[in-house]
C-alpha cells in the first residue's frame, strides 16, 4: 500500500488538538488576561529526593526511585532481559538548546542498569552501545537488543560477556521520515503473536535471516505503544490520551477496500475525547499557552498537549482490579494519568480515573509540582509495578515545532540548558508487597511454569524464550493446556503457533475453551495451520455461534484469513446482510480475491427484495471492495466493466446503493480514476432513468473515463469549437509528440518522460505552453523520476501556430483520463508574445519562478475548524498544496483526485457551492471526523 507523505512541521499537533479539545476551547478564557494573571512558581532543578517530595499520587500508592543522574542522563525507552537488568536508551543529543543545535552529535547512549543489592534502585551502570544520535528505541529479545535511531534498526550483541555490544548489525531502514524526533517510528513493542510492532508506523516487523521482514498495519500513534492480555493494542497522540483496537487491525489490512479506510470500524477507537489534564501547578510554559484554551482560569492546563507514550497494567503487584487499566504520561502536564479499561462485547470504553486533591479539587494519578518532571513513557517491571521515564528537563518541545511564546518563556525562566539529567520511577501499591528481584527464568522448567505467572512482563519474556531456544521438549509440554492458567494457556498457543506445533487435537480443545481468551487466542494463532486441520473450517464456523461477540468476530477474520470457498461465503456473506459496521468489515476483509464473485451471489440473493438499510449498506461495501480490489490487478478494466455490467443490470435501490459504495471507496487514498477500455451503457446520458439513480451515477462518473471519452472523470463537455480544436491536436500529437512520449502518453524509458498525470502538463497554461514552444532541459522531475535530457522547442515548426499549440495542450488536457480546461489560442499568443526573445529551453527552476493560475490555486487559503476558533493555512507551493498553522511550519498534501486529498493519516474531501467555489471540507484525521470552512 502506498505510503501517505509524511507530515513535517506539528501540523499533525494542530489538528489532533482542535479536534480533541474543541468542546471547551470554544468556551476557553482569554490567555491574555490569564497569563497576565498568573503567579508562576519557580522551576529549579531539583535533586532526586526533592523531586521525590514534589509528587502527589493516588491514595494507597506510593512513588521510589529506581535511577538518577549520574546513572541515567536523557532517558526515553527502555526495556529488561530475562535477569531484570535494565537497558536505557538515552537521547542525549536532544535539544542542547532552543534551537535544537548540534542534535545530530553520537552522543547518544544504551546504557545497562543493574540492583545488585535487591533493594528496588540501581547500584550500578554500564554502557552497552554508544556513538548514537537520538537512539529512540531498545528492546531486549533472546536473539539480542534491538536499538532503534532514526535511519536504522540495529541489532546488538554481546558475545564476549563484558556488557558491552561487539556485534551491531544493520536489519534495516527505521524511522526514517520527518525531522524530528516527535514524528518518527518507535516503540518497538514485542506482540504475542511474534510480530515488532511500532507507533508512528503503518508496518510491523518480524526478524527473518540478517534483517526483517514486514507486514502492513494501520497507522498508529505518535510516541509509545502498549498491548494487553490478548496482544491488542493501544496508543495515543500529543493531543488525546488513549486509542485501541476492538480485533487486531490487520485483519483490516487483507482486502483493497478496507485497508485503504481512513475510519475503520473497532479501530482506532477513541477513548478519552473531550479529557482534560488535572495536574497541580499553573503552567504558563506550554508552548501555546497563549493560544484560547490552553490554559484554565486558575493557570493550570486544559486539554492534553505532550501525552507521550503509556502502558496498560498486566502486572500483578496493583492487583486485579487494575489489571487492563491505561496509564498514560502527560509530559507538559508534568502527570500520569489512569483509564480503566472496559471491554463490552465490540463496544470499548475508558473511563478517566481521578483522585481528590486539597488545593487542586482534583488532580490525576500522579502529578507533580515540579515543572521539570517530563514523563515520556512508562512501562510495567519485572516487579508488576508501573515504572515511567523521567527525562527531567525544563524544555520537552522539539524545536521544530517551539512557538517564540515558548522561545521567550524558556530564556526568562533559564530553562534551556538541559544539564545531565534523568530518573527513573516506580508506582507501587503500598498494602501489596514488591518484589524487587525477577521470577528465575534460567532453566527449561521455568520458563514453562512462568506462562502462568500472574504478571504479564513475566509471561512474555518465558515465551519469547521458549520459541527462541525450541528445545524439544516444548510441545509437548505446552500442549497440556488444561493444566495451565488462562493466561497460560494463551500464551501456551502463541507459542505454539510460533514453533509451527500446534496440533489438530490442541488446538480443538482452544477452540472448546470455557474462557473466551482461550477460544480467541486459538483461532488466532491456529490460522497459519488451517489447511492441515481436519474439518477446521467447520470448527470455526460452530464459533460464529458462539456466546462472546469477540469470539465471533474473530471467526469471522480466521475464515477470512484463507481465500473465501463457496462454502465459507455461504457462511459469511449472510452475517454481512444484516450485521454491523464491523462485522460487514471482517466479511470484507475476509474476501480478498473473490470479490465479484461475491458481489454476484449477493445479488442474486438480492433479487426481488427490498434490501433493508443493513443490507443495502452491505452491498455498498462489497462493490467498493470491488472496485478498490480491481485497482490492484492487471485486469481492472474488465473487472470493473464487469462490476458496472451488475450495477446496471439491478434494480434501481440496489443500484444506488452499489454506486454509492463505489463513491466511497474511490474517496480514499491510493484511490485512482479508472480507465475503461469503452464507454458503458451506465454512462449513457440519453437513457431516462430514475432520478435518485441518475444523481448516484453523477457521483461515480468523475471516477471513470474510457479511451475517446469527450468529458473525462465527468469533466464539462468541450463546446464545438473546442472539440474541433482537440481533435485537431490529437492528430499533430500523433505525428510529432507521439515518437518521444509513446502514443498513450506514458513515456519512453530513456527518451522522454510520461505526460500521464503529469503536472508539468495538467497545471497551469503558463508552464505548458512554455514548454511546447521553447522546450524544457533536465534535471526535471516528472512522477517521481529525475530527467536530464532536453526536449527541444515547437516554436520554430509551422505547424505550431498558436492554434496548433492550442490544439495540441488541449488534446493532452483531455487524453487518459484528464479532465482539465483546454487551452485557447489567445492564452498561447499572448505567451508567445511575451516570451519573443526566448531562445533557449527552460528549466524546471525557471519555469517555477514564474507567476502562474494553477489548477489547485483554487484550494488555496485560510480555513477554520467549525466551532473552535482555530484555523490553519494551505498554500500551493509549485505543484503541490502544503498545510500549515501560517508560521511556516507546513506538511504536504497529496492529491488524490475528485476534490481529496491526505496527509498521513489525514484525509481532506473539499466542498463546493453552488458557484463551483471551494468553501470548506470534511477532514478525517485518525478516525477523528471534523469540518472546515473557508475563512478568505
Amino acid at each position: 500500500m502506498k505510503r501517505f507523505l509524511l507530515w513535517t512541521g506539528g501540523v499533525l499537533l494542530f489538528l489532533v488538538a482542535a479536534a480533541a479539545v474543541a468542546f471547551f476551547v470554544l468556551r476557553g478564557p482569554d490567555p491574555e488576561t490569564i497569563l497576565a494573571e498568573l503567579e508562576r512558581p519557580p522551576s529549579p532543578e531539583l535533586e532526586p529526593e526533592e523531586a521525590l517530595a514534589s509528587f502527589r499520587v493516588a491514595d494507597g500508592f506510593r512513588v521510589e526511585l529506581v535511577a538518577a543522574e549520574p546513572l541515567v542522563v536523557d532517558p526515553v525507552a527502555m526495556d529488561w532481559d530475562d535477569e531484570g537488568r535494565l537497558y536505557v536508551a538515552e537521547m542525549r543529543g536532544f535539544m542542547p538548546d532552543i534551537e535544537g543545535n548540534e542534535e545530530e552529535r553520537p552522543i547518544g547512549q544504551v546504557a545497562v542498569l543493574e540492583d545488585v543489592d535487591g533493594d528496588g534502585r540501581m547500584d550500578t551502570r554500564r554502557v552497552f552501545a554508544d556513538g548514537l544520535v537520538l537512539p529512540r528505541a531498545v528492546t531486549v529479545l533472546p536473539e539480542g537488543v534491538l536499538i532503534a535511531e532514526p535511519g536504522t534498526l540495529w541489532l546488538c550483541r554481546d558475545t564476549t560477556g563484558d556488557g558491552r555490544c561487539d556485534d551491531k548489525r544493520r536489519l534495516g531502514d527505521y524511522a526514517v521520515d520527518g525531522p524530528s524526533v516527535e514524528h518518527q517510528e518507535n516503540a518497538l513493542l514485542p506482540g504475542l503473536d511474534g510480530w515488532l510492532y511500532s507507533s508512528k508506523s503503518d508496518r510491523r516487523l518480524r526478524l527473518a535471516g540478517d534483517g526483517f521482514e514486514t507486514d502492513p498495519t494501520p497507522f498508529r500513534g505518535q510516541w509509545g505503544l502498549a498491548q494487553d492480555d490478548e496482544g491488542l493494542l493501544y496508543y495515543n497522540h500529543n493531543s488525546s490520551f488513549l486509542y485501541g483496537e476492538v480485533f487486531p487491525g490487520e485483519y483490516a489490512m487483507r482486502q483493497a477496500a478496507t485497508a485503504a479506510r481512513t475510519s475503520r470500524p473497532g479501530l482506532n477507537v477513541s477513548l478519552a475525547d473531550g479529557e482534560r489534564v488535572w495536574g497541580i501547578r499553573v503552567q504558563p510554559g506550554l508552548n501555546r499557552a497563549y493560544g484560547r484554551g490552553t490554559l484554565r482560569r486558575d493557570g493550570r492546563q486544559n486539554g492534553p498537549t505532550a501525552v507521550s507514550g503509556l502502558v496498560i497494567q498486566r502486572g500483578d503487584q496493583y492487583g486485579p482490579e487494575y489489571e487492563g487499566d491505561a496509564f498514560v504520561p502527560e509530559s507538559g502536564g508534568n502527570t500520569l494519568s489512569h483509564f480503566a479499561i472496559t471491554r463490552d462485547g465490540e463496544t470499548l470504553s475508558a473511563e478517566h480515573r481521578l483522585t481528590d486533591d486539597p488545593d487542586w479539587e482534583q488532580r490525576e494519578f500522579l502529578a507533580s509540582t515540579d515543572e521539570r518532571f517530563r514523563p515520556v513513557d512508562a512501562k510495567v517491571g519485572p516487579d508488576g509495578a508501573i515504572w515511567v521515564i523521567d527525562m527531567y528537563r525544563g524544555v520537552i518541545q522539539h524545536a521544530v515545532f517551539v512557538s517564540d511564546y515558548l522561545r521567550d518563556y524558556v530564556d526568562e525562566h533559564d530553562l534551556a540548558p538541559p544539564g545531565a539529567r534523568g530518573r527513573l520511577w516506580r508506582i507501587v501499591r503500598e498494602d501489596r508487597t514488591v518484589a524487587y528481584l525477577p521470577p528465575p527464568l534460567a532453566t527449561f522448567e521455568d520458563r514453562v511454569a512462568a506462562l502462568d505467572h500472574a504478571n504479564g512482563w513475566v509471561r512474555d519474556r518465558a515465551q519469547r524464550r521458549l520459541i527462541h531456544d525450541n528445545d524439544p521438549r516444548t510441545a509437548e509440554r505446552l500442549a497440556r493446556l488444561e493444566q495451565r492458567t488462562p493466561l497460560g494457556r494463551v500464551h501456551a498457543l502463541w507459542a505454539l503457533a510460533s514453533l509451527g506445533a500446534i496440533e489438530a487435537d490442541t488446538w480443538s480443545r482452544g477452540l472448546a475453551d470455557e474462557d473466551p481468551r482461550v477460544r480467541r487466542a486459538a483461532l488466532r494463532a491456529g490460522e497459519a495451520s488451517l489447511d492441515g486441520f481436519p474439518d477446521a473450517a467447520s470448527a470455526v464456523k460452530r464459533l460464529l455461534d458462539d456466546e462472546d461477540a469477540l469470539v465471533r468476530l474473530q471467526a469471522l477474520h480466521t475464515l477470512g484469513s484463507r481465500r473465501a470457498t463457496p462454502e465459507t461465503r455461504a457462511w459469511m456473506l449472510p452475517l454481512a446482510r444484516s450485521g454491523s459496521p464491523i462485522t460487514r468489515q471482517a466479511v470484507l476483509s475476509g474476501l480478498a480475491g473473490v470479490e465479484l464473485l461475491a458481489l454476484g451471489e449477493e445479488l442474486m440473493k438480492a433479487e426481488g427484495v427490498l434490501a433493508g438499510e443493513s443490507h443495502a449498506a452491505w452491498l455498498g461495501d462489497l462493490a467498493g471492495g470491488v472496485h478498490r480490489a480491481a485497482q490492484t490487478r492487471g485486469d481492472e478494466a474488465v473487472m470493473i466493466g464487469a462490476l458496472l455490467d451488475r450495477i446496471e443490470a439491478s434494480p434501481a435501490p440496489l443500484a444506488i446503493a452499489m454506486l454509492d459504495g463505489i463513491d466511497a471507496a474511490q474517496r480514499t487514498p491510493g484511490a485512482k480514476r479508472v480507465q475503461l477500455d469503452v464507454s458503458h451503457a451506465l454512462f449513457d446520458e440519453s437513457v431516462e432513468r430514475d432520478e435518485a439513480l441518475v444523481a448516484a451515477i453523477a457521483r461515480v462518473r468523475p471516477h471513470v473515463t474510457w479511451l475517446g471519452d469527450a468529458r473525462p472523470g465527468g469533466a464539462r463537455a468541450l463546446t464545438e469549437s473546442e472539440e474541433a480544436l482537440r481533435a485537431q491536436g490529437e492528430t499533430l500529437f500523433a505525428g510529432s509528440c507521439a515518437g518521444c512520449h509513446g502514443a498513450n502518453g506514458a513515456g519512453l524509458e530513456g527518451l522522454a518522460p510520461p505526460l500521464v498525470e503529469s503536472s508539468w502538463v495538467r497545471d497551469a497554461d503558463a508552464w505548458l505552453v512554455r514548454i511546447m514552444l521553447h522546450g524544457v532541459a533536465g534535471p526535471i522531475e516528472v512522477a517521481g523520476e529525475t530527467w536530464n535530457s532536453t526536449m527541444p522547442g515547437h516554436a520554430p515548426d509551422p505547424r505550431f501556430t498558436d492554434e496548433g499549440v492550442a490544439a495540441v495542450a488541449t488534446h493532452l488536457r483531455r487524453a487518459w483520463g484528464h479532465g482539465d480546461d483546454p487551452v485557447s489560442p489567445e492564452t498561447v499568443a499572448g505567451i508567445r508574445a511575451e516570451e519573443a526573445e526566448r531562445r533557449m529551453p527552460w528549466t524546471a527552476a525557471e519555469l517555477a519562478a514564474i507567476p502562474i493560475e494553477h489548477r489547485l490555486d483554487r484550494y488555496a487559503g485560510k480555513y477554520d475548524i467549525r466551532f473552535t476558533g482555530m484555523s490553519f493555512v494551505i498554500e500551493r507551493r509549485l505543484a503541490g498544496l502544503v498545510i500549515g498553522r501560517g508560521d511556516g511550519a507546513v506538511g504536504e498534501l497529496l492529491e488524490l483526485g475528485l476534490d481529496t486529498f491526505s496527509g498521513e493519516g489525514l484525509h481532506l474531501v473539499f466542498t463546493q457551492d453552488e458557484a463551483g467555489d471551494v468553501e470548506g471540507a470534511e477532514v478525517n484525521f485518525q478516525g477523528t471526523n471534523f469540518s472546515i470552512d473557508r475563512a478568505e
